[in-house]
C-alpha cells in the first residue's frame, strides 16, 4: 500500500525533488561534512554536488564501456581528479556536453569522431586511466583510490582473486629444511 505523504514529489525552487534525490543529497552533504566541510565538494549546494557526481558516474560508465560502476568510487575519483587538476571540473563538463551532443552509442564510436579535440581526448584518458588503474596522478602527486576495485581486474574477476593486503612475513610457508647460504660448488664451475 502506498503512502500519499511519502510518495509525493515536492517542488523546491520550481524543480521536482524526489525522495531519492533528497537522500542522495543528504548522503553527499553528510560525507562532505565528515571529510572536512562542504567546501570539499567545491560547492555549497549539496544537491548540485549530487547532480554533478551522478553526471560524472554516468560519463565514467560510458567512457569505460557501459558497465555499472560504484557511485562511491565515482565521487572519490571525481574529487581527486579535481584536486590534482584545477581545470578538470570544467574539462569534464565540456566532455559531458560533447558526449551528449555527439549521441554516440559506444565509446569506440566517440573516439572515431574526427572532431574530437585533443583536450577532450586528454580528459577521457584521465577518467579512464583513473578507473582502470585505481589511481589518480599528475606530474608531482599520486593518489590511490582503489586497488582491489580497479577496472583492470574485471576481465579476470572470475578466475583471479585480487589480494587487498599481504599476509605478512613468512606468509608463503615454511622455509626448506636444508637451505644453505654457501654457494653450490657445482654452480661456480
Amino acid at each position: 500500500m502506498s503512502n500519499p505523504i511519502l510518495d509525493r514529489t515536492d517542488h523546491i525552487v520550481g524543480m521536482p525533488v524526489s525522495r531519492r534525490a533528497l537522500v542522495a543529497g543528504a548522503a553527499v552533504l553528510g560525507a562532505a561534512i565528515a571529510v572536512g566541510g562542504v567546501s570539499v565538494l567545491g560547492t555549497t549546494n549539496a544537491f548540485a554536488a549530487a547532480t554533478a557526481s551522478n553526471d560524472f558516474l554516468r560519463l565514467s560508465e560510458f567512457l569505460t564501456g557501459g558497465k555499472p560502476l560504484a557511485a562511491g568510487l565515482a565521487t572519490r575519483y571525481q574529487a581527486s581528479l579535481a584536486r590534482l587538476d584545477p581545470k578538470f571540473a570544467a574539462a569534464a563538463a565540456e566532455l559531458q556536453r560533447y558526449v551528449s551532443d555527439a549521441k554516440a552509442a559506444h565509446i569506440d564510436e566517440l573516439l572515431a569522431r574526427p572532431d574530437l579535440s585533443e583536450p577532450l581526448r586528454k580528459t577521457i584518458t584521465q577518467i579512464v586511466s583513473a578507473w582502470y588503474l585505481g589511481i589518480v596522478n599528475n606530474d608531482t602527486e599520486v593518489e590511490l583510490i582503489s586497488y582491489a576495485d580497479a577496472l583492470m581486474y574485471r576481465p579476470t574477476a572470475d578466475v583471479l582473486v585480487v589480494p587487498s593486503y599481504g599476509g605478512g612475513p613468512d606468509s608463503w610457508g615454511e622455509k626448506p629444511a636444508n637451505l644453505s647460504t654457501t654457494p653450490n660448488k657445482e654452480m661456480t664451475r
